[in-house]
């Protein structure tokens, strides 16, 4: 592994946008294929999105965590929060209630992070929440870079691991 990133978020939307951030930069560093930051910034925002929607935590919070591979990104996306069957997900293209109070027509993000994702799980959390993982395999834009992520992943095992946890409000602070 390359770097491993494990955030504790609030569940509030103006945290999608960071989340979306922190995820490519760390690719867009090793100069991974722009097809699959982009595959990776949708899938973030997708997820992160869905727990800040609909997981309503008693903590108000979810974790997000990055393992950056050579050959592979993970997404594992972490809630405390309802929980959810996705046999009981209403259908692409159905009204519901958007962050701001008014309709809005959803239900399509599951299938772009499916899409997009070449493995996604969905697990229970605690009986109630929901754990995701998403991974996607990384191409370079050219072999040079490959060879550079794969030397970084050998030569120390994890080669970085940050923590991070933000106070809820703290953005607004």
């Amino acid at each position: 592994m390359i770097l491993r990133l494990s955030l504790e978020l609030p569940e509030e939307h103006k945290f999608v946008s960071l989340t979306r951030r922190l995820g490519t930069t760390t690719l867009e560093y090793l100069n991974v294929a722009k097809q699959d930051i982009d595959d990776i910034e949708v899938v973030l925002g997708e997820l992160t999105s869905n727990v800040i929607r609909h997981a309503q935590s008693v903590e108000g919070c979810f974790e997000l965590v990055l393992e950056y591979h050579a050959t592979r990104i993970v997404v594992i996306v972490r809630d405390k929060g309802t929980g959810f069957s996705r046999d009981k997900i209403a259908d692409a293209g159905t009204e519901r209630p958007d962050f701001d109070g008014d309709m809005r027509l959803g239900g399509f993000g599951l299938g772009l992070v499916e899409a997009l994702s070449d493995k996604l799980q969905f697990t229970t959390t605690d009986d109630k929440g929901t754990t995701v993982v998403a991974e996607k395999e990384l191409s370079y834009a050219n072999p040079s870079d490959a060879r550079y992520a794969a030397e970084m992943s050998e030569n120390s095992g994890v080669s970085g691991e940050v923590t991070a946890h933000f106070n809820k409000g703290a953005a607004s602070q």
